[in-house]
């Protein structure tokens, strides 16, 4: 059998939006799926395939706004789309979603990517792991995630909020292994303590891209302000210097700025990320332009170190 991948967040953004990443995030479905069929003894390629017709065709995509942007041939078989971009929250085979990661379809990703723990405490209104995943449980383990590979990107959407026995575990093993790991998620402010804020000071961190090292939260809301003050305090007690980035979900530029305001005067090593809001019901657009103003000069540390939000509106015209 010739089975056939597209990645269409990828697609769309070579295709549509002609800007292709620095850094191409592998989708883990995909590579899962890769790995069982080449089990099966099947071929398996991106599409469209050289020089033959596809048996089978797979398509994936994270994000709504990903728009589809592949046109098929004549006589290709109906494709099989999955992922939350489609709307689609169904697991994958237990059989599949077992497998590791064939990492040979993306050569250039260096480290390895998975989940210790799917679901999550929260019931967050804008986020869809609740609906997807639901409650937390443990799924799988940091050393057979790694398989040899020094970083180890982990995309939980909750860790802290396992048993603390397996949080212990699996922070710790990450030191045994000399592993360096990162929740690209995001922890859970609410949950740092004296005792796991410890664990995590004694782990080696690299994000997945470049060289940068730190620790990710999210502060969403006013009310998760003194909840990553908190956090924060809690791992520079326990020995943490390094820095710490988090994610700003927007929703409003005045209440968003005064957020990332009031986070930056609180810590030297703050790294603040911008996110606007998109309705997960709608298209998945940026609607308000105001918010991808905020995102432009917040998310480019050169621009928000060299001028303030409100000269940074008036360079672009902002009205």
């Amino acid at each position: 059998m010739i089975v056939s991948l597209i990645d269409m967040d990828y697609e769309y953004r070579m295709r549509v939006l002609r800007t292709p990443p620095r850094h191409r995030f592998p989708n883990l479905a995909l590579m899962k799926l890769a790995a069982w069929h080449k089990e099966q003894g099947d071929v398996v390629d991106w599409y469209p395939p050289f020089m033959s017709s596809p048996d089978r065709i797979y398509v994936s995509k994270v994000f709504t706004f990903s728009h589809d942007c592949v046109d098929f041939s004549a006589g290709d078989p109906e494709p099989v789309y999955g992922g939350t971009g489609y709307r689609m929250y169904d697991d994958l085979p237990s059989d599949v979603d077992s497998c590791l990661p064939d990492y040979s379809i993306y050569p250039g990703v260096d480290y390895a990517i998975g989940f210790l723990s799917r679901g999550c405490v929260r019931r967050c209104p804008w986020c869809v792991v609740p609906k997807k995943e639901g409650n937390i449980r443990r799924y799988d383990d940091i050393e057979r995630i790694s398989q040899g590979r020094q970083n180890v990107v982990l995309m939980d959407n909750n860790f802290l909020a396992n048993d603390p026995d397996f949080v212990r575990e699996q922070l710790e093993k990450s030191v045994f292994l000399k592993l360096r790991i990162d929740f690209n998620q995001g922890l859970d402010a609410r949950l740092v303590d004296d005792t796991n804020a410890k664990w995590l000071a004694s782990c080696n961190w690299r994000a997945a891209t470049g060289n940068n090292a730190y620790i990710r939260f999210s502060c969403d809301t006013q009310s998760m302000i003194p909840h990553v003050q908190s956090a924060i305090s809690f791992l520079r007690a326990a020995g943490y210097n390094g820095h710490i980035f988090v994610y700003f979900l927007a929703r409003d530029v005045h209440e968003t700025l005064d957020r990332i305001q009031q986070i930056l005067v609180f810590d030297t090593k703050i790294d603040p990320f911008v996110m606007p809001y998109r309705n997960l019901d709608g298209n998945g657009e940026i609607e308000d332009k105001k918010l991808r103003d905020l995102a432009r000069w917040c998310n480019i540390a050169s621009v928000r170190k060299s001028c303030s939000f409100d000269d940074y509106k008036r360079s672009v015209k902002y009205a």
